[in-house]
């Protein structure tokens, strides 16, 4: 049995001013298939609490596909909806080496 990996995923009403509508999401830990259903269920509630969001990325232990996957559908929901994302990665370096190479460095600075 795989052991499970900590994960914090919280969502906060921005403290920026004139951002009324903005939520903030931050997003911590084992961002991995390990812990796609938090992930997926954490960004479907999101979903309905603003116009805006400003996912914040850091303190990552490990990141995947899978999470990278759940984060652009988010996005492209978010678009659909007519919401603005904006994603803001503090990954370490190698993190942000292995996406490029893998053809996902344009998720490092993803915007809809």
């Amino acid at each position: 049995m795989a052991k499970s990996q900590s994960i914090t995923l919280k969502a906060q009403a921005s403290k920026a001013k004139g951002k009324t509508d903005e939520v903030v999401l931050l997003m911590q830990g084992d961002l991995t298939l390990d812990n796609a259903p938090k992930v997926k269920e954490f960004f479907l509630n999101s979903m309905s609490k603003g116009k805006a969001f400003n996912v914040r990325i850091s303190n990552v232990d490990n990141i995947d596909l899978g999470f990278l996957q759940l984060l652009k559908r988010f996005c492209w929901d978010a678009q659909h909806e007519q919401k603005a994302v904006d994603i803001a990665m503090n990954i370490s370096d190698d993190q942000k080496l292995l996406l490029t190479r893998s053809g996902f460095g344009s998720v490092i600075t993803l915007t809809s």
